[in-house]
């Protein structure tokens, strides 16, 4: 399955683009803030958990969450948290 990278500033319409898309296809989608994933996910969310309400999103079919959307916003805020140490989700990554 294909990832995409889609940029831009905020309010700029990345969330409503792919929403929309996945509507115009026929597809669930689900939209996760990276800021709140953890390796664990004993405080945060974990990626199980994201899969589950992509699952929820396709109303239990497995077939149509295969090729749904899951957009990870926020992942800027990630990735330049804490500069100069090393944080567990790059680590991860």
């Amino acid at each position: 399955k294909p990832n995409i990278l889609l940029l831009g500033p905020t309010g700029s319409g990345k969330t409503y683009l792919l929403r929309n898309l996945a509507d115009l296809i026929g597809v669930p989608f689900v939209k996760a803030d990276a800021t709140k994933f953890t390796e664990t996910g004993y405080v945060g969310r974990d990626a199980d958990e994201v899969m589950g309400e992509l699952l929820q999103a396709a109303d239990g079919d497995v077939e149509l969450a295969q090729v749904g959307i899951v957009y990870v916003d926020e992942i800027d805020k990630v990735c330049s948290e804490g500069e100069g140490r090393s944080s567990s989700f790059r680590q991860a990554t």
